[in-house]
């Protein structure tokens, strides 16, 4: 019943759902039939020469709520979709039921589809104009109540087809839509594998050559260096290495996104080094001071993902830390056969009111703004530790820090 609204795209806007072919067995279902329309017929005179009303109360009722108010700002199309929806009543009441009929009422459903109206808005609709024509008829038919219930329910069958006609094409056509927004999905992501391939390519080829540079300096000029000189430049060969093998499963990381992440036992202390190693600039520029408490368990996991997530914790840690004694702390405590790591700073600490924000991809809280950052990481975070059947989440306060927790399962013993 709800009046037709503009569709975006235009007239020519891509095919529609095809005509029903079953109506007969449709109107059969709801026995629908001469006898009804004959008194729809009936109804017509009184209901459309209060339309006028009902649509100036429904879309004052469509007014009070900020989800179908932001539909109706422009006051020429309200004037246009007030007048579609009274020629919708008038249709109804016609009860021509055929395929003009039926296209009509997948055009009203398509065009929803495509505006972005939750069918509980025109389903809400409905409801409102039988309310409407309960009141109406029980005046107009005052003393007839034998003859009001049977108008009545004709009229409640001619609404159901509607309704049947109406969300079948909102559905086609949300599927569509369904459809067309997985393929762009898989595309994006066929692409990003390729991206993916050739940027690990070119980021091991200078690395490779970089490497190949130190152990040939090493070879040829060994003896004639300081030994401090030697050992940073043995240093810079084998952290050449460990980035290409970085590099590498970081990309079989990315093209098993979408496939079952393994589970293999991983011990997170080995993990918890090399990340430490990697943030060790970081720790000393800001003068921060990392402790890892006891000894960290081996857990079910996948190894280069689990590093992605022990970097993202700590260098947020590090980078947002404001305090010159910079303390962040570093333990896991075991819990029916769960692993609870605990990554503890001394920050600023984050507000209560913003803590369910902190994991919402782009959602920077108003205190990071001027640091830098993409709003991003904490977000990936909580997609790979889920990809790994485990949960992340924060704990804070203001003025005292903050806590972040990861929950992995713990490796069984080996037999």
């Amino acid at each position: 019943m709800p009046s037709q609204p503009e569709d975006p795209r235009g007239k020519d806007a891509g095919p529609r759902p095809a005509p029903i072919t079953e109506l007969p067995r449709r109107l059969a279902y709801l026995e629908l039939d001469e006898t009804d329309r004959q008194r729809l017929h009936e109804l017509a005179p009184l209901l459309n020469s209060r339309a006028d009303a009902f649509v100036e109360t429904f879309y004052r009722h469509l007014f009070s709520f900020p989800e179908t108010a932001q539909f109706l700002q422009d006051d020429e199309l309200v004037a246009r979709l007030k007048k579609a929806q009274q020629d919708h009543l008038a249709s109804m009441l016609e009860a021509e039921w055929n395929d003009e009929y039926v296209a009509q009422r997948g055009r009203v459903g398509d065009a929803h589809a495509q505006v972005g109206i939750n069918p509980q808005i025109f389903l809400g609709a409905y409801n409102q104009y039988l309310q409407f024509c309960s009141r109406e008829l029980c005046l107009g038919l005052e003393g007839e109540s034998l003859a009001c219930a049977k108008r009545m329910l004709s009229l409640q069958k001619a609404v159901f087809l509607d309704i049947s006609l109406t969300l079948e094409a909102y559905f086609h056509q949300a599927t569509q839509s369904l459809r067309q927004a997985l393929d762009l999905v898989y595309q994006a992501n066929a692409e990003l594998r390729q991206f993916a391939q050739l940027t690990s390519h070119d980021l091991k080829t200078p690395l490779a050559t970089m490497a190949n540079l130190c152990d040939e300096a090493l070879d040829e000029f060994r003896e004639q260096m300081p030994e401090e000189a030697a050992e940073l430049i043995e240093s810079a060969s084998k952290r050449a290495f460990r980035m290409s093998a970085t590099i590498d499963e970081l990309l079989h990381s990315t093209m098993s996104l979408h496939s079952d992440v393994p589970r293999d036992v991983v011990d997170s202390g080995l993990v918890m080094d090399e990340t430490v190693e990697l943030i060790r600039p970081l720790l000393k520029q800001k003068k921060i001071q990392l402790n890892v408490r006891g000894e960290l368990p081996h857990v079910l996991g996948d190894r280069a993902r689990m590093r992605e997530i022990f970097y993202n914790l700590l260098s947020n840690a590090v980078k947002f830390s404001d305090k010159s004694d910079g303390r962040i702390d570093v333990d896991c405590t075991l819990q029916d056969g769960d692993c609870v790591f605990c990554i503890h700073d001394n920050g600023p600490g984050i507000p209560a009111d913003e803590l369910e924000r902190v994991f919402v991809p782009f959602r920077r809280l108003a205190s990071h703004r001027d640091i830098p950052g993409s709003g991003l990481g904490l977000y990936f975070t909580k997609t790979m530790v889920e990809q790994q059947g485990g949960r992340v989440w924060v704990e804070s306060e203001p003025g005292s820090g903050s806590r972040f927790y990861v929950l992995l399962q713990q490796a069984p013993p080996p037999a």
